[in-house]
């Protein structure tokens, strides 16, 4: 869940090209990657879950809005 002041000013999650990875663990701050390929974001999952699996269990990936 992001925070307070995120919430404020709402950022659309998704990009029109990118991939994107969301972290958004409860009340913290929601943080996004993103990437110009499905494997990047891939990578980047498993790479959180062996490094931070608490974060991990909030993560999430979404594809391009127009497909890639």
């Amino acid at each position: 869940m992001a925070t307070w002041h995120q919430l404020q000013r709402p950022v659309k999650l998704y990009h029109e090209t990118d991939w994107t990875v969301v972290i958004d663990p409860p009340n913290q701050m929601r943080a996004l990657y993103r990437t110009s390929s499905k494997e990047l974001a891939e990578v980047y999952m498993r790479n959180l879950r062996a490094n931070n699996p608490g974060a991990a269990q909030h993560a999430y990936i979404l594809k391009p809005a127009k497909g890639k």
